[in-house]
């Protein structure tokens, strides 16, 4: 289907529910119908309602992807709140900043997953959580706008906190009408989402999306994609980026298909469920795919995966059919995410050959990034988007500090397009690292590495990796005696794993390559880099 008519994204569903039978989840031995999550996001609405969401309350989710984020997600949305995705990766500092610098009002957290025990570590963060008189009296000095924290799989939970079941029973309290007065109050234009990604500066920026362009943008990857009801999609992509909840579960719903879920990533699972599931579409991060293909269960000829993105990828041939209609893409948490694409139905050389043309709705526009003068086709330069399917902005940032005078984000990368209209993307001008699908920045790892008290300064810079794209490589003058180890292992205390700089080069401030000015010059310690882990 077309959501065309569609203006809110908690009325995606409703749109949906003229097939209510059909498949809407898979996770593990469950089966979500689309009649189940429409009624399931509707009772979590009232629940919400219950507890005091209402038109632009932000609710944070701390939970891996499972048919709940969904309820929650789109139960959130129907009330017109502001949904806060957090990522399960994050590290107790990290998981401050987003609750603070987001402003969460509700959170609903699991109280563990994986090595993480979330709400351990929100109780030593926020110790009201403890002092609370009842789960209705939070007060933290620490985050000022948290007043509920909901917990889904715990148990001994602190006076301040709540069970997501007793909030669930909840429902009752409040009429479904009054879920449906809030979805006619919303507009377009309205504030849906913030997702958190890493740019170039220290910590990670809010992307603030609206539901236009969040459903613009789920309804451009339905069509690029060629998405019908008849597909089942593997899901994943967290759904606390938008490349899962709006590219895998947004875009899915609105074409009627089925979404497999996966909580974490293991090759063999993966295998299996692609195979068992006839999963159809293939959404995955580069170094994922190569786990998948290299796994001895994987066969293709087990498979039904003809559909999805990286065409323009050295994995496509050995996970995509002959016919595919795989497509190559481009684009980033602020253009929704994807903005550019090749189209399904393109010729098998164009898919394979470039990133595309920019979906409906969205302007490319290729500069010098020095002077800003316009490209002509063929011509290198940074790669500029505006458009419907572009974020609203970065939160609490002025509009200026995002876009141009025109209206144009300057994303950061390089790229040209040739005369027939297509992007070819050609690397990064900004100082950001495109580790495993995510952009981590790279003073974010500089400036944790120079808290440790025998480092006195620290680089930080891209090596290219066989299937993670790049990974972080750190230069550092030390102060002190220190080795590699201790310094590794203070930045996994500190930062999410993928953010862990996988090489250490000690050096001297005289070794490092420097300009006129004093400068150093990042591309050359990056050529060093490359060279020195043989990837050069």
């Amino acid at each position: 289907m077309s959501l065309g008519g569609v203006t809110s994204i908690g009325a995606l569903l409703d749109a949906a529910a003229s097939h209510p039978s059909r498949t809407a989840l898979l996770h593990g031995d469950r089966r979500v119908t689309y009649a189940d999550l429409c009624n399931e996001s509707l009772r979590t609405a009232r629940a919400l309602a219950a507890l005091g969401v209402v038109k632009g309350t932000h609710v944070g989710l701390l939970l891996p992807n499972s048919p709940l984020w969904l309820f929650l997600a789109f139960g959130a949305l129907r009330l017109g709140a502001v949904l806060v995705p957090l990522n399960t990766l994050s590290t107790p500092r990290e998981l401050a900043h987003a609750l603070r610098h987001a402003d969460v009002h509700v959170l609903v957290l699991v109280a563990r997953f994986l090595r993480h025990a979330y709400l351990d570590t929100l109780v030593e963060l926020c110790p009201a959580l403890r002092a609370a008189p009842s789960p209705h009296g939070l007060e933290s000095p620490e985050f000022p706008t948290l007043r509920h924290v909901v917990v889904a799989e715990g148990d001994s939970l602190p006076p301040g906190a709540q069970a997501l079941e007793a909030v669930l029973d909840g429902h009752a309290a409040v009429a479904a009408a009054l879920v449906s007065a809030a979805m006619r109050q919303c507009e377009p234009a309205d504030r849906a989402a913030i997702f958190f990604t890493s740019g170039s500066t220290a910590l990670p920026k809010g992307v603030v999306h609206t539901h236009d362009s969040m459903l613009a943008s789920a309804d451009n990857i339905r069509d690029t994609l060629g998405l019908a009801p008849d597909d089942v999609t593997w899901g994943y992509l967290p759904f606390f980026f938008t490349g899962g909840f709006v590219a895998i579960a947004m875009a899915s719903l609105a074409a009627g298909a089925s979404v497999v879920l996966q909580e974490t990533f293991d090759a063999g699972e993966a295998t299996r469920l692609l195979q068992e599931a006839g999963c159809t579409v293939l959404f995955g991060w580069p170094h994922q795919i190569q786990a998948i293909i290299d796994h001895p269960s994987f066969d293709r000829r087990r498979l039904k995966i003809h559909k999805g993105v990286g065409a323009n990828t050295a994995w496509a041939p050995a996970m995509y059919p002959a016919n595919h209609q795989a497509v190559g893409t481009y684009g980033m948490t602020e253009s929704g995410p994807m903005s550019i694409a090749t189209r399904w139905d393109d010729s098998p050389e164009v898919r394979a050959g470039c990133h595309g043309r920019p979906l409906p709705g969205v302007e490319l526009c290729i500069v010098d990034p020095e002077s800003g003068a316009a490209r002509a086709p063929g011509e290198e330069g940074e790669i500029l988007l505006r458009g419907r399917t572009m974020m609203e902005g970065y939160y609490k940032t002025p509009r200026e500090e995002c876009f141009d005078r025109d209206g144009f984000f300057h994303t950061g990368d390089r790229g040209r397009v040739s005369p027939d209209g297509l992007l070819h993307f050609l690397g990064r001008l900004k100082d950001v690292i495109k580790t495993a699908g995510v952009n981590v920045a790279a003073s974010e790892i500089e400036a944790i590495l120079r808290q440790h008290p025998a480092v006195r300064e620290a680089y930080v810079v891209a090596v290219p990796h066989p299937t993670r794209g790049e990974n972080p490589a750190a230069f550092v003058i030390p102060e002190s005696t220190v080795d590699a180890d201790e310094l590794l292992a203070f930045c996994r205390e500190r930062l999410a794993s993928y953010k862990v700089p996988r090489h250490v080069f000690f050096r001297q401030e005289h070794e490092l390559p420097a300009a006129g000015s004093g400068k150093v010059l990042k591309q050359r310690l990056q050529e060093e880099a490359a060279t020195l882990v043989g990837m050069s």
